[in-house]
């Protein structure tokens, strides 16, 4: 029996390249993005990353005191409203994200129509004023931070429900948040790295590091979000309602979501849990006061620390489509949400305090944090979103995308906010104030140094955030546990949902997944069947092709073989015997 040649090298890259130059214009079977497409959205959330990097930059709890040298209620204030105003806004944009059709899709002209605002709104409000009065810089911080973080909060939940507008297959969906994860976690690395030496660089200048940031935030990411204009939606819509879509009042669409479970059980689950990430508010403030005995030194040292704490992020990249394909996204959200809420216990248990600054503190508070970053979590709910809204269509036969993400985006966050304003009160009755580690509010006479006493203070608060944050975490895996959306009963639903045809904005999806430009369910099965017709004579004309090439590589060898030369008597006198050929070559048809 013949051994099975091996395939050249050269004929397995060009096979590759040529696999890969088919996929650029024409996504898989079964799939519904091309590589041009998810190349195009990876580099809009590079965009997305670097604006809401520039804003995580300034407006946090622990920044907004700090960079605007004010008291730290005026940063939970900030955040709250405008988390509040986020909520009660959102449900309007949502209907009228429903009703919305363009060239351009559904949704994708609130994000380009947002964008101007948004991006001079970063600029005014990292463009920290010295205003010599505390009055004055308060009253600059509420005018111009609230409405930057409305923005922020509408401009980063469209890229959160993005995946599940531009393809309706779920582990599509899960499968493209792993590269565009590592593009996303690209901008905020690279911010980790150089706050630190940039804000000693400054010194008690260190103002001007923020607004270059901003600045350079900006203009990157103004450039690569354009590119969502290369990325196709296929939003579901039920042909029926596609022809006369009926408007769905605020209180007619809270009814129906009452009756969704999965979406109230995880919504009180991320509610509950919403302070589960509370230690990383302060991550800054801790790194910086306990990794180097001075000041300038901690800020030069901090970033290699927040590069492998990012690093994290990665990894959780990394796992995503391992533990999709394994567990169900309810026990993966279990999972990570344990793991970080025992890290922040051990932390709450043991006591900043009691690890030693210097080496000691740096490698064992790193170590602990990574671990609490290696979490998937914001990257499975956009896919649990788009689950529960195919749960919601096949309930209620509408899909209320925008009202669902209100619930599981809006609606944390401004708990978070509200219970974040009631432990500021411990925070007070402790004595921490994040505008003391601003550089220029350090007092001469510490020389560069926290003394024991500020130590003292700031170490207590640590260790009652880290305590909080384990609480909340536990609790959120409480209710988790009842979550009852399985991966086996949303195939169900998926299975029903193609069985109905669905009609998109960009054409019919047929049964067998397959997205076609048409205006009626009958129209698309006869293109699809051309189109299946076509792809078999493609594959026909490749088997051809390649057994011509077969057959030309075997008659030349033959050739070769029969020309050697015989020759009979002196030099004079050559005979050339060549084999005649036996018979003509065939011609080879392809296989019905």
């Amino acid at each position: 029996m013949a051994e099975k040649q091996k395939m050249p090298l050269k004929q397995k890259i060009g096979g590759l390249w040529s696999k890969t130059k088919s996929m650029w214009k024409v996504p898989p079977k079964g799939r519904y993005l091309t590589l041009k497409e998810m190349g195009s959205f990876g580099l809009y959330a590079l965009g997305v990353a670097f604006m809401t990097g520039a804003v995580n930059f300034i407006a946090t709890i622990a920044y907004i005191p700090l960079f605007y040298r004010i008291d730290a209620i005026h940063g939970y204030i900030i955040m709250a409203v405008s988390s509040f105003v986020n909520m009660c806004i959102l449900p309007f944009i949502a209907n009228k994200m429903e009703k919305t059709k363009t060239k351009w899709g559904r949704y994708k002209p609130y994000i380009l129509f947002t964008l101007p605002l948004y991006i001079v709104l970063i600029i005014i409000v990292t463009w920290i004023p010295q205003f010599n009065v505390e009055r004055d810089r308060i009253i600059y911080a509420y005018l111009t931070i609230i409405p930057l973080l409305i923005t922020n909060g509408f401009f980063y939940n469209m890229y959160q429900m993005m995946p599940t507008i531009i393809t309706p297959e779920t582990q599509e969906r899960a499968d493209l948040m792993t590269p565009i994860g590592l593009i996303f976690g690209f901008a905020p690395t690279i911010l980790g790295i150089i706050d630190g030496p940039l804000r000693a660089h400054f010194g008690s200048n260190e103002y001007l590091a923020v607004r270059y940031m901003g600045v350079v935030c900006v203009l990157l990411g103004l450039i690569c979000a354009l590119f969502i204009l290369r990325v196709k939606e296929r939003v579901y819509s039920i042909s029926d309602e596609e022809k006369k879509e009926e408007k769905v009042k605020f209180s007619e669409a809270m009814k129906m979501l009452a009756h969704n479970k999965p979406l109230i059980i995880l919504t009180i689950a991320l509610v509950v849990g919403s302070l589960r990430e509370y230690t990383a508010q302060f991550r800054v403030l801790i790194f910086q006061a306990r990794f180097a005995p001075s000041v300038e030194l901690a800020l030069q040292v901090k970033g290699v620390p927040m590069t492998i704490v990012g690093f994290a992020f990665t990894v959780a990249m990394l796992l995503l489509p391992i533990v999709t394909r394994k567990m169900d996204k309810k026990n993966i959200l279990i999972l990570f949400t344990a793991m970080p809420a025992l890290c922040n216990l051990i932390l709450g248990i043991v006591g900043y305090e009691r690890i030693p600054v210097g080496t000691a503190s740096a490698v064992g508070i790193t170590i602990l944090h990574f671990i609490m970053q290696i979490s998937p979590i914001y990257l499975i709910i956009p896919v649990m979103l788009g689950e529960i809204a195919d749960y919601q269509q096949a309930t209620t036969g509408k899909r209320l995308d925008g009202h669902i993400q209100n619930m599981l985006f809006t609606v944390p966050v401004l708990a978070s906010q509200v219970l974040m304003i009631v432990t500021y009160y411990w925070q007070k009755q402790i004595g921490f104030e994040q505008k003391l580690f601003a550089l220029t509010e350090m007092p001469a006479e510490w020389g560069g140094v926290y003394p024991p006493e500020f130590q003292a203070i700031a170490c207590q608060w640590f260790d009652t955030v880290a305590i909080i944050s384990a609480v909340s975490g536990f609790l959120m895996v409480a209710v988790l546990l009842f979550y009852p959306l399985s991966r086996k009963k949303h195939a169900e639903i998926v299975k029903q949902l193609n069985a109905q045809s669905v009609i998109t904005n960009v054409g019919v999806v047929t049964e067998s997944g397959e997205i076609i430009k048409a205006d009626s369910i009958e129209e698309a099965e006869e293109i699809e069947k051309e189109m299946e017709e076509e792809r078999e004579l493609e594959i026909e004309k490749e088997l051809l092709k390649e057994g011509v090439q077969k057959e030309q590589e075997v008659a030349v060898a033959t050739n070769e073989q029969a020309s050697d030369v015989l020759k009979i008597g002196d030099a004079d006198s050559v005979k050339i015997v060549e084999e005649p050929d036996t018979e003509e070559p065939k011609d080879i048809e392809p296989k019905e």
